[in-house]
C-alpha cells in the first residue's frame, strides 16, 4: 500500500498507527493540530461476523456526509452489493496480515451526484489473534459541495489496496550444495 498516493490526512493515520505498533511515545510525531478537520473523519469498526462490522465511534463528519448517526450500524451496509465482497477481503486481508488497508471509492446521493472517497483501515493490534478492531478513515477526495447538500446513500469501489504482507524472513532458509 505505500505505493499508492493517498491523501496526506490518509498518510498521517497510517502513518500515526504504524508509530504506536512500533512503540513510540505518543508525542514524537504528529498531532491532530497539524491536521484540521482530521478528527471529524475518524471512526472504529468492530467484527461481529465475516458481515458484520460495526461502527463503535464515528466522527461528526462523517456522520454529516451520510445523513445520518451510523454508530452501531453495520460498515458492509453502506456498500453497493457487487461491492460487498471486495469490501470484505479488504479487512480480512487487514486482520490476517495485519496492516492498513485502503479502499477508494465513489459515493453517490440518491439524484445521482457523486464524490469521491478514500477509506484507510488499519486493525488495531492486540497480541497475536487476529484483531476485531479496525480504525478507519474517511476522506472525501473531491469537494463535498459537488453533493449539493444531499447525504451520500451508497458507496461504490473505485480500487482497493490490501496490506502488503510482512515479510518474514525468519521462515527464509538458503541451501547450497556443490
Amino acid at each position: 500500500m505505500l505505493e499508492v498516493k493517498a491523501h496526506p490526512n490518509t498518510r498521517a493515520v497510517i502513518d500515526a498507527w504504524r508509530s504506536l505498533g512500533s512503540g513510540k511515545p505518543a508525542g514524537s510525531g504528529a498531532s491532530a493540530e497539524d491536521y484540521p478537520g482530521l478528527v471529524g473523519r475518524l471512526f472504529v469498526l468492530h467484527r461481529l461476523s465475516e458481515v458484520d462490522f460495526c461502527f463503535r465511534r464515528v466522527g461528526a463528519t462523517i456522520d454529516q456526509l451520510f445523513g445520518r448517526v451510523l454508530a452501531d450500524h453495520n460498515f458492509l451496509s453502506l456498500w453497493k452489493e457487487p461491492d460487498l465482497s471486495l469490501v470484505s477481503a479488504a479487512l480480512e486481508a487487514a486482520r490476517a496480515d495485519r496492516g492498513p488497508a485502503l479502499i477508494q471509492a465513489r459515493g453517490e446521493s440518491l439524484d445521482g451526484k457523486r464524490l469521491n472517497l478514500e477509506f484507510a483501515l488499519a486493525p488495531l493490534l492486540a497480541g497475536t489473534e487476529p484483531p476485531s478492531r479496525f480504525l478507519g478513515l474517511c476522506q472525501s477526495l473531491s469537494p463535498e459541495r459537488a453533493l449539493g447538500g444531499r447525504p451520500v446513500r451508497a458507496l461504490k469501489v473505485v480500487s482497493v489496496y490490501p496490506p502488503a504482507p510482512a515479510p518474514d524472513y525468519a521462515s527464509i532458509r538458503i541451501v547450497s550444495s556443490r
